[in-house]
């Protein structure tokens, strides 16, 4: 399983872009599964504290940051890279 993590706020204008791509890549690819993490809740901010998150939307595909709203490919990518290295 591949756990894809958006780090989100509810004030955010770009966020809904990246969870909806993320949901995409998840319909698409049953090996991919999202998890958001809301920075409107104290563990939220402590997720993103120890992650060292500072703004959103912030995706990470395991290890792999992407700050702001990916690119559809980089994302893919990631994903391909995640797969190859279990």
């Amino acid at each position: 399983m591949i756990e894809i993590r958006v780090f989100t706020h509810p004030t955010c204008a770009t966020c809904p872009n990246a969870i909806q791509m993320v949901q995409r890549l998840e319909a698409q690819d049953s090996s991919v599964q999202m998890r958001l993490v809301s920075l409107a809740t104290a563990n939220g901010r402590e997720i993103a504290q120890s992650a060292n998150v500072m703004s959103v939307p912030t995706v990470f595909v395991n290890e792999t940051r992407f700050v702001g709203v990916p690119k559809w490919d980089e994302l893919l990518e990631a994903v391909k890279y995640e797969k190859e290295n279990l």
